[in-house]
C-alpha cells in the first residue's frame, strides 16, 4: 500500500539524490537521434559559415567527434565543405538547394500572417510590394483590407516605377547608386501631381529612409492618402519588398505613425528573419 502524503508535509528525497526543487537548471539535452543531429549540424553550417568543428561542436552540445563523423558524411555528398585554415562551410549542394528553393520563394504566403496581423490591429490596408530588380520596377504582391469601408482598392501584379510611393522608394533606398539614377532616368511622374523626378530630393529622401528604417510619403500615389512603409531583406540580406500600410489623410496623426512604424518595422524584421536575413 503507497502512503498518503499528510497536508501541508514535504516528501522526503530518497537517500543520495536531490529534490526536485533542490535540483540544478539543466543544460541543453544532447542530441541521439542521428537525423536529428544531422538537420542540426546543416543549420549550423549555414547559420555559422567558417566555424571550427570544436565551434560547431560547442554551438549543438555534441562531442567533437561525433561533429568530426557528421561533417564527414556532410563532406562526402557535398553538404559541408573543409576549408584549407581547417573552418567547415555549406557546400555545393546546399548553395544549389538554397538557389532552387530561393528562386520560388512563397513570399505571399510566408507575409500573409503579417498582413492580416497589421490590418487587424490599426484597421487600415495592409500592402506586401516585392521588387522586380531585373526591370528597376515593383509590384504589389497582396493586400488585406479592413471591413471599414474607407478603404483603398489596389491593383496587383502590375509593374509600377519605384519613384513614389512609400512602398516603393523604402525599396529603392537599398538598390546600388546606379541602379537608382537608373531608376530616376526613367522619368516616371509622380501619378498625382505629375512631379517630375529630381535627383537632389530623391538622394535625400533615400538617405532618410536609409537612416529611420522606413518611409512615409503623402499623396504621392494617391490622393489625400499617406503611405508608411518598411522594407525586408532576403537571405543575402538584399532587398527583396516592403511591408506597408495606405491610410486616409484624416486619419493621420503623430500618435498614429508612432504605432504604425514600429509596428511595421517589427512585422518587417521578422519576414526578414524567416527569409533568412538579418533586419537593419
Amino acid at each position: 500500500m503507497v502512503a498518503k502524503q499528510k497536508p501541508g508535509t514535504k516528501s522526503a528525497a530518497s537517500p543520495g539524490k536531490k529534490s526536485a526543487a533542490a535540483a540544478p537548471s539543466p543544460v541543453p539535452e544532447k542530441e541521439t537521434g542521428t537525423v536529428r543531429r544531422v538537420l542540426m549540424l546543416l543549420r549550423a553550417l549555414a547559420d555559422h559559415p567558417g566555424a571550427s568543428a570544436q565551434d560547431l561542436a560547442g554551438h549543438l552540445n555534441l562531442p567533437r567527434s561525433t561533429v568530426h563523423r557528421l561533417l564527414a558524411t556532410l563532406r562526402a555528398n557535398d553538404f559541408a565543405l573543409h576549408e584549407p585554415d581547417g573552418s567547415f562551410g555549406p557546400g555545393l549542394e546546399m548553395y544549389r538547394m538554397a538557389g532552387r528553393l530561393g528562386a520560388r520563394m512563397p513570399y505571399r504566403r510566408l507575409a500573409a500572417p503579417h498582413l492580416e496581423e497589421l490590418s487587424a490591429q490599426f484597421n487600415e490596408t495592409a500592402i506586401l510590394s516585392l521588387l522586380a530588380r531585373p526591370q528597376l520596377r515593383m509590384f504589389h504582391a497582396a493586400t488585406c483590407f479592413p471591413p471599414d469601408p474607407m478603404r483603398y482598392n489596389i491593383e496587383l501584379n502590375r509593374l509600377e516605377s519605384l519613384l513614389w510611393g512609400a512602398t516603393c522608394r523604402v525599396q529603392l533606398a537599398y538598390l546600388t547608386e546606379e541602379e537608382v539614377a537608373a531608376v530616376a532616368a526613367q522619368g516616371d511622374l509622380s501619378p498625382v501631381k505629375k512631379l517630375h523626378p529630381e535627383m537632389n530630393e530623391l538622394r535625400k529622401s533615400l538617405a532618410r529612409i536609409r537612416a529611420d528604417g522606413y518611409a512615409i510619403t503623402r499623396a504621392h500615389r494617391t490622393a489625400n492618402a499617406v503611405g508608411v512603409a518598411a522594407p525586408f531583406f532576403d537571405g543575402e540580406n538584399e532587398i527583396a519588398g516592403s511591408l506597408g500600410f495606405l491610410i486616409p489623410e484624416f486619419r493621420w496623426n503623430d500618435k498614429v505613425a508612432e504605432r504604425v512604424v514600429a509596428a511595421l518595422r517589427d512585422s518587417a524584421g521578422k519576414l526578414t528573419r524567416q527569409l533568412g536575413g538579418a533586419p537593419r
